[in-house]
């Protein structure tokens, strides 16, 4: 990973920090990873960014109960590795 990948997992893993137990939708976490880039980023690029964090147990998802969208969370174990960015 390099350091403007860094920079941009960083930035949405502070963007899930900020959100707490709400968290956000795949597009809006999506959205935060291209603002992050600094320049427009490709499909392929924001979900490998999404792809690393999840494969990596730094987020989850769970259903909301009333509208049944899937919303992502930062994970404690998410929250270690921002810490150790």
């Amino acid at each position: 990973m390099d350091a403007l990948d860094r920079h941009v997992i960083k930035t949405a893993l502070e963007t899930l920090r900020a959100a707490g137990g709400t968290g956000l939708k795949k597009a809006a976490l999506l959205s935060q990873i291209d603002l992050a880039a600094g320049a427009p980023t490709t499909d392929e690029q924001r979900e490998a960014a999404f792809t690393l964090m999840r494969d990596r147990g730094w987020i989850t998802s769970y259903m909301e109960p009333i509208w049944h969208d899937q919303r992502w969370t930062l994970t404690e174990r998410g929250m270690t590795a921002l810490e150790g960015m």
